[in-house]
């Protein structure tokens, strides 16, 4: 039988929302968009309480593969990103990239290359206008990494400016 205070524990870690800022998500979404005809990548630092994570900076990132369909964010930005959110006391809290004709799912690529398990996913399809973004959590079972789709929310955070 599951110990019950194990599973509160897990529940008030676990990220159930992102929650971020209108002007955050457009951010993000114009970066996305610029990067086409390759994937964009950026990240998002946040803070968290009680299964919401609340993102408060968006990081852009350049993608030296150049691709259109895999992403490696620059070293410089990466180390950049995380100094600053360090600095600020933040967390690291998501790893953005865009599919520019698939569904915003995590491909099998994505998955087996996902190295930073903590962070959520989010992914922004720009198969079709609007765009679409979706958010995800990775899980691991056994042997098995479990994609979990995170809640979405857009609405007036509190937001840090770069």
């Amino acid at each position: 039988m599951p110990n019950p205070a194990i599973s509160d524990a897990m529940s008030e870690t676990t990220i159930h929302t992102l929650r971020l800022s209108p002007a955050l998500r457009d951010q993000m979404v114009i970066h996305m968009v610029r990067e086409a005809p390759n994937e964009g990548v950026g990240l998002f630092a946040i803070t968290q309480d009680a299964g919401i994570a609340r993102a408060t900076a968006y990081f852009a990132g350049e993608n030296i593969d150049a691709s259109p369909t895999r992403f490696t964010m620059h070293p410089r930005d990466v180390v950049t990103a995380l100094d600053t959110i360090s600095e600020r006391g933040l967390t690291l809290g998501a790893i953005v990239h865009s599919h520019l004709k698939g569904s915003a799912t995590p491909s099998r690529t994505d998955l087996d290359e996902a190295h930073y398990p903590d962070a959520l996913m989010v992914i922004v399809s720009l198969a079709h206008l609007p765009p679409d973004v979706r958010v995800w959590r990775l899980d691991s079972e056994g042997e098995s990494v479990v994609k979990r789709r995170v809640e979405l929310d857009v609405s007036d955070a509190h937001t840090i400016e770069r």
